[in-house]
């Protein structure tokens, strides 16, 4: 696991409180504890990390997206020390779970603000919507993805399927393009959390 974690880039943390996600930068890896340093968050942020609370951790290496859950053992000032954990999931690109997004909100930057209708679901690696009229599939189209948890997500979008409705709305599905890993990581947590809460109501 210490190698595992070692190879990761683009850390992610996320406490109970998912606005107070943030960057961290890795300092230390040993058989007791994660060191690392919460490099951008603001105190108000740092206030939703308490030593003994549950984390989720995400960070993207060579395979593909890595997630473990673990606890804070301290915190001072922006290091964090979690307790060390050899329990971890790799979540590969056609793992992505698709999900709904719920009041967010997809939005063609260089179209008309009501082009997209409706959202049927969405993952880590693209989106399924219904629109006005079809998109030019060899072109790439610059997005803004409101999320519900208030986080803005700014891609591009490839479509990659197109199926006519009717004369005035077509189903649409694309891929993201030049997306950070930051927000792929993002929209992987949303689903995750999304998956729960659904699994949780049956």
């Amino acid at each position: 696991m210490k190698t595992i974690i070692k190879s990761v880039k683009d850390f992610k943390i996320i406490p109970a409180n998912f606005n107070s996600s943030g960057a961290f930068e890795l300092l230390d890896a040993n058989d007791d504890e994660i060191k690392a340093k919460l490099v951008l968050l603001n105190e108000n942020e740092l206030s939703d990390y308490k030593a003994g609370a549950n984390v989720e951790v995400f960070g993207v290496n060579p395979i593909g997206l890595i997630y473990f859950e673990t606890k804070i053992n301290k915190i001072e000032d922006k290091t964090i020390y979690l307790a060390y954990t050899d329990d971890y999931s790799i979540i590969q690109r056609r793992e992505y779970s698709r999900v709904g997004l719920g009041c967010g909100s997809l939005v063609f930057n260089d179209l008309s603000d009501d082009f997209v209708l409706s959202v049927e679901d969405i993952s880590a690696g693209g989106i399924k919507f219904i629109a006005k009229s079809q998109l030019n599939a060899d072109k790439k189209y610059s997005i803004t993805i409101n999320m519900p948890n208030n986080l803005k997500i700014e891609c591009e979008l490839k479509p990659i399927r197109t199926d006519k409705i009717d004369e005035n709305k077509f189903a649409i599905s694309g891929k993201f393009i030049n997306l950070e890993n930051m927000d792929r990581i993002v929209l992987v947590q949303y689903a995750f959390k999304i998956k729960m809460e659904n699994q949780s109501r049956t």
